[in-house]
C-alpha cells in the first residue's frame, strides 16, 4: 500500500530485514534479533523517530567499531534483588534487553529487580524495555543518560541530555499504559527525522546555534540545542544523569558522543532497568482491572472545546500497533531509500513492499 510519501512493509518482514543486516555485519543471529526487534517495535507503536530510521546509523557504528560485535556483557555487581552489568560496548539494545530480563529475573524472587548498566550505548526508544514487563504481569521501568544535545533551563547551548524515561503496566481491554518521553520538548530524533522528510518543526522545539528559536530541524545538527521541557523537564534530566550516569559509573554530560555523528567511537553511557512483581502487592487480574477502571473514570472527563476524547499515555501507540500489525508499518520514502543503500551495501536481499 503505497501512501503520500510512505509506503508499508509487513511487520515480520520488516524484521527479518534488518535482522539480516545487522548479522551482516558481524553480530550473532540473538544479538541481532534484539537490535531489529526494538527498531520494528517502535515503528509498529508509531514511534517512528526510534525505529528502522536508526539502523543505517547503528550498522555504521558496528562497521566502524564504535560498538561491538562480539560483546562479553557480564555482571560486575549482583545482589538478590540489584545487580550492575558491564555492556562491553554492546549496541545500547543488546545491553538493555540484557539488564531489562535480569531485572525481571530479579522481581520473581525478590518482588522488585533494579538492574543498571555501563560501558553502553544508544538504547533507541525506551518503552521497548518497559514493556517487556507486561506479559510477566510486572510494571516496567527504563531510564537512559545520552549524548548531551539538550540545553540545561536557561541555557542557550546544548549541554546536557534529553535522557529519557519510561514506565508501562498492563491493563486488560485498555491495554498497557505506557509513558515514554524524553526531557526535552521533542525528542532528538523526532527532530532528526523532520529533517530526514524535509519538514519543518515547532519553534519551541530547539535554538540554533546562536541561540535564537528556528522552525528548521536541520539547525540541530548545525549546532543548534533540543529545548527542555520547562525547568521541570530539566530537573528530571539532571536525576537521570545521577542515576544512570554517576551512579552506574558511566560517562555524563559532555564526556558522551554523538552516538549517530562519531560512529567510530565508544559511547559509554548508563541505563536503569526496574520491574515491579504486581503479585507482591496485589492480584495481577485486580490490578488490571483497576487500571481499566481508572481509564474509564478519566475518560469521563469533560472535555475541552475541539478536543475528541481523553486518552491515557500510550493508548494511541496500542492503537497504532494493533492496525499496523495487520495493514503493514508506515515508512517514508527517505526512509526507505536509506535502508536500500545499507542493504546493498551489506548485499542483504529487499523485502516486498506491501501494494
Amino acid at each position: 500500500m503505497k501512501d503520500d510519501g510512505q509506503l508499508r512493509v509487513d511487520a515480520a518482514e520488516l524484521q527479518r530485514f534488518i535482522e539480516s543486516m545487522f548479522q551482516a555485519t558481524g553480530l550473532n543471529s540473538v544479538h541481532a534479533g534484539m537490535v531489529a526487534d526494538s527498531l520494528v517495535m517502535s515503528d509498529l507503536r508509531g514511534t517512528h523517530s526510534h525505529g528502522v530510521v536508526r539502523a543505517p546509523f547503528l550498522i555504521e557504528r558496528l562497521l566502524k567499531g564504535g560498538a561491538s560485535v562480539n560483546p562479553q556483557i557480564k555482571v560486575v555487581r549482583d545482589a538478590p534483588a540489584t545487580a550492575l552489568l558491564d555492556g562491553d560496548s554492546a549496541l545500547g539494545a543488546v545491553t538493555a534487553t540484557h539488564a531489562m530480563r535480569l531485572a525481571m529475573d530479579k522481581a520473581k524472587t525478590s518482588g522488585i529487580g533494579f538492574v543498571a548498566a555501563n560501558n553502553s550505548d544508544f538504547i533507541g526508544a525506551c518503552a521497548h524495555y518497559a514493556l517487556m514487563a507486561i506479559p510477566e504481569n510486572m510494571i516496567g521501568i527504563a531510564w537512559t543518560n545520552g549524548y548531551p544535545g539538550m540545553t540545561p533551563w536557561g541555557g542557550s547551548a546544548h549541554n546536557i541530555g534529553n535522557n529519557p524515561i519510561a514506565f508501562a503496566a498492563p491493563g486488560l481491554t485498555q491495554g498497557p499504559v505506557v509513558l515514554d518521553m524524553a526531557l526535552s520538548v521533542a525528542a532528538g530524533g523526532k527532530v532528526r527525522l523532520a529533517a530526514k522528510n524535509n519538514l519543518r518543526i515547532p519553534t519551541d522545539w530547539i535554538i540554533d546555534r546562536h541561540g535564537k528559536p528556528t522552525d528548521n530541524p536541520a539547525d540541530l545538527a548545525a549546532g543548534g540545542a533540543l529545548l527542555p521541557l520547562g525547568y521541570k523537564g530539566y530537573g528530571l534530566a539532571v536525576f537521570g544523569e545521577i542515576l544512570c550516569g554517576v551512579l552506574t559509573g558511566s560517562r555524563i554530560l559532555s564526556e558522551i558522543p554523538a552516538w549517530f555523528m562519531d560512529t567510530q567511537r565508544d559511547i559509554g553511557n548508563g541505563h536503569i532497568h526496574m520491574a515491579i512483581d504486581i503479585s507482591a502487592f496485589i492480584e495481577p487480574d485486580t490490578f488490571k482491572n483497576r487500571v481499566d477502571q481508572l481509564a474509564l473514570m478519566l475518560k469521563k472527563t469533560p472535555l475541552l472545546a475541539g478536543m475528541q476524547e481523553i486518552l491515557l499515555p500510550g493508548e494511541r501507540a496500542w492503537r497504532v500497533q494493533k492496525e499496523q500489525s495487520d495493514a503493514g508499518i508506515r515508512i517514508s520514502d527517505a526512509v526507505w531509500n536509506d535502508l536500500l543503500v545499507s542493504a546493498d551495501r551489506l548485499k542483504i536481499p529487499v523485502p516486498a513492499v506491501l501494494q
